[in-house]
């Protein structure tokens, strides 16, 4: 690939990126969710408002940390041992073959990151359930005499709590976008680290490891049920959305196993053809 072409490369990933994220940021700063109603008897909009245990900053973080710190090392590692692609040239300097590698893998995890993402909230704003804690946090107040407020469903009314943040966010239950993204990077990772974390060491630890990653998109699946953030099945539908997008971002946008390209980030060398036997009289 020659200087140009990386460049090329590289401008174009940041412009689909960028097309990949700024409807996700427009959500956040512009989008009104669904004004949604509530029964009257619904016990499960009850529960008392809590202190997340674990915030999407953090949540990012988590996701962003194992992938990129994993993939640095194993391409680093598998550089060193004359398995990666070899240096390549940008801006006039010699790049390292693991660093091409290693934006490679990077650059295709936030973006599949950014697609499941903008999946996960484009569905909170057009669906607009309601949290958990909802009646602690609206304090709603039904109008009276209202049309709209028959058979126990109740679609007109105003919320007793100033808190606007809280409002708009306690409209925003299905799915749950931590419970999307922490499995999608779990999912991701696992699937990085059986394909390109070859060791001849220990049978068990690779698998130990990726058991623990998952363990962890466990845990803040279930904070999120226990904070009184999400009902158990926007919990369950995040993890779907996530571990479909890791799946399908890794054996199909990655392609880790697109071998006898020459030149390509992922390819492996060809197999030299056996020569044919010579026939016995």
């Amino acid at each position: 690939m020659t200087q140009n072409k990386v460049i090329l490369k590289i401008v174009v990933d940041f412009i689909v990126l960028a097309c990949v994220s700024f409807p996700l940021l427009a959500l956040s700063l512009w989008a009104e969710p669904y004004r949604r109603g509530y029964f009257e008897d619904d016990l499960s909009i009850r529960l008392p408002y809590k202190e997340q245990t674990i915030s999407e900053a953090v949540c990012a973080a988590i996701g962003f940390a194992i992938n990129v710190v994993t993939i640095i090392a194993i391409e680093v590692y598998r550089d060193k041992k004359g398995k990666g692609v070899g240096e390549k040239f940008l801006c006039g300097r010699v790049l390292p073959g693991w660093a091409w590698d290693a934006y490679v893998a990077i650059g295709v995890f936030t973006f599949g990151g950014a697609c499941q993402q903008l999946t996960s909230n484009s569905a909170k704003y057009v669906i607009g359930r309601l949290r958990p804690h909802f009646y602690d946090v609206c304090r709603p107040v039904p109008t009276p005499g209202s049309a709209l407020n028959q058979l126990g469903y109740i679609q007109d009314f105003t919320c007793s709590s100033s808190d606007q943040g809280r409002l708009q966010n306690m409209r925003l239950s299905f799915p749950s976008a931590h419970s999307s993204f922490i499995m999608y990077s779990a999912v991701f990772f696992i699937l990085y680290l059986q394909e390109r974390g070859k060791w001849r060491g220990s049978k068990l630890l690779r698998h130990g490891v990726q058991f623990a990653a998952l363990m962890l998109a466990w845990y803040v699946g279930l904070s999120r049920i226990v904070d009184h953030m999400h009902h158990w099945s926007d919990v369950a539908t995040g993890f779907a959305i996530g571990a479909v997008f890791g799946v399908l971002v890794f054996k199909c946008v990655l392609k880790p196993k697109k071998y006898g390209l020459p030149g390509g980030a992922w390819s492996e060398p060809a197999q030299p053809e056996m020569l044919p036997r010579p026939a016995l009289r």
